[in-house]
């Protein structure tokens, strides 16, 4: 194979129109240095890729929707005026698409790396194997229980909290192409609108992500991984089915809003007598929870600080601020560490060449600083690792690197974020392939990464239910400065209780662990907020 600097695509089209997500997902590669579109190909045929009849309920549902953001419509053709345009008088053969013998010859002739499809309908045949990387099509759902669509809509029907998407090779069998790029979605079940503009905006990054990828291991990509499950074919719902969900739609968002005004989140912490090594294979022991902080506060993000001391967040409803403190389990003294006036929390603490650092998210200073102090909290120094508004930011030191986790703030519960350095107090460098995770189950980190038989074990935030509902623990398979890949380990639970509404920390301590639990509570505080913010939009 030629080695290129740039890979070549084209974009497979049925008219001069498409959508915003799409206008975005080629201006993408097109912004990079890595790719350059060749030409779009116009489908000239008469017939219709598609004749999936629609419903008089649903046409009137998605013509309620706003079109504006990714799916406002654009004319490409005055958008890409440089790129060339080929036509194509693809064969329907039933559902299917095929090209013709002269065009698959013009096809063959462009020497194309991928080819970008959001036209031709449902492609088969010859032209599937001429682009060295294939053709590539988006899937909005998670093929392995959604196939068909319209997209963003059944997981809503079905009360799904997770709404899933890919980005596919394709190949002869219908949904189940090579896996490129996938994620999952919290399900926004109280807006149809909301949940679609949100998997069609994210998703829309990927083709240039898997271009990136295949600079750095063009081998890789040409070894197959196709979906293993062939889920259900849904189709565009019926009236009956569709009356059904607007009022499934309007008893989501009130309850949405009733949740927000009532149930404020009163989070405590407790602790575990077992190593956090010992959750690599056993359950998690009996919590011991701590006395509650005081009305219109709470704690939460516990680590381990000297002696019983615990540094953690005290979160105020009145001002809307966490602010972090040190905690004596034996005298509930709380003693202030002074990093910053605006919110603080998640304040990762780690020792490394006897000194003593705390890593705290401040996203709202827009600048990740760590935090070089004495064991009176005294700071010492400070480091920035990298500007932005970083969430729960994690460290650990691997093969001669230490490598950042963290979120940020644009999509705090769903994007995983690598940075590396060959020191800890940076400079950071940005991964290959960030994002390198988008799971609404797993991405977030969740407490002190730790290590079992020389793998890494990153506890990790579920908050496909609710924020931080539980911790999933994932060990990663592969970590180097242009790959990243981790599977799943298990799931911890919050225990049966008084805090059983969620977990979502996990931290070692010694030879014991840190979590937090959560309950909901009326607070008046949080009320006045929600209602304010509520009237503001």
């Amino acid at each position: 194979m030629i080695e290129r600097k740039k890979l070549r695509f084209a974009v497979l089209v049925d008219s001069a129109i498409l959508k915003q997500w799409q206008i975005d997902s080629i201006e993408d590669l097109l912004k990079s240095d890595k790719s350059e579109c060749v030409c779009f190909i116009k489908n000239t045929s008469k017939a219709s890729p598609s004749n999936s009849k629609t419903s008089i309920g649903f046409r009137l549902l998605y013509k309620s929707i706003d079109h504006n953001g990714p799916l406002s419509i654009v004319d490409w053709t005055k958008q890409f005026k440089s790129i060339p345009v080929l036509e194509f008088n693809p064969v329907q053969k039933g559902t299917s698409s095929y090209l013709n013998e002269e065009d698959v010859t013009h096809f063959r002739a462009l020497n194309l790396d991928f080819v970008l499809r959001f036209g031709f309908g449902i492609l088969k045949g010859e032209a599937l194997t001429i682009p060295t990387y294939g053709i590539w099509s988006f899937h909005h759902g998670n093929p392995e229980y959604y196939r068909g669509g319209p997209a963003g809509l059944w997981e809503i029907i079905q009360k799904d909290r997770v709404t899933g998407s890919i980005l596919q090779q394709l190949n002869e069998k219908l949904d189940q192409g090579n896996m490129l790029r996938r994620g999952f979605f919290q399900t926004i079940d109280h807006s149809y609108k909301a949940n679609l503009h949100h998997i069609l905006d994210e998703s829309s990054k990927w083709p240039s992500l898997v271009v990136t990828s295949i600079l750095a291991h063009p081998e890789k990509l040409l070894v197959t991984s196709p979906i293993s499950n062939k889920g259900k074919l849904y189709k565009i719902p019926s009236n009956w089915k569709t009356l059904q969900l607007v009022f499934r739609l309007f008893e989501n968002k009130i309850a949405f809003h009733l949740n927000r005004l009532f149930n404020a989140e009163k989070w405590n912490i407790g602790t575990v007598n077992q190593p956090i090594e010992d959750l690599f294979t056993n359950n998690l022991n009996k919590i011991n929870w701590l006395n509650e902080a005081p009305k219109n506060q709470y704690f939460a993000d516990p680590f381990t600080w000297k002696g019983d001391q615990i540094l953690l967040e005290l979160y105020n409803y009145k001002t809307e601020k966490g602010a972090l403190k040190t905690l004596d389990r034996k005298s509930g003294k709380l003693i202030d560490f002074k990093n910053s006036e605006t919110h603080s929390s998640y304040p990762f603490t780690l020792e490394f060449a006897g000194k003593n650092y705390i890593l705290p998210e401040n996203y709202r200073n827009k600048s990740l600083l760590l935090f070089e102090v004495k064991e009176d909290l005294t700071i010492e120094a400070k480091y920035e690792l990298i500007k932005g508004e970083w969430i729960d930011p994690s460290l650990i030191q691997h093969n001669g690197h230490w490598w950042l986790f963290c979120t940020h703030k644009s999509s705090p519960k769903e994007n995983l974020y690598v940075f590396y350095s060959e020191n800890i107090t940076g400079p950071y460098t940005a991964h290959l392939m960030n994002p390198v995770l988008t799971d609404i189950r797993s991405a977030r980190p969740g407490g002190t990464p730790f290590v079992v038989n020389g793998k890494i074990i990153r506890p990790t935030q579920n908050c496909a239910t609710t924020y931080g509902g539980s911790i999933v623990l994932k060990q990663i398979e592969t970590l180097n400065t242009t790959e990243y890949s981790e599977r799943f380990l298990k799931e911890i639970l919050p225990p049966k209780g008084r805090y059983s509404k969620g977990l979502h920390t996990l931290s070692k301590a010694g030879d014991k662990i840190l979590v937090d639990g959560k309950r909901y509570h009326f607070n008046v505080s949080n009320f006045m907020h929600q209602l304010k913010s509520s009237f503001k939009k």
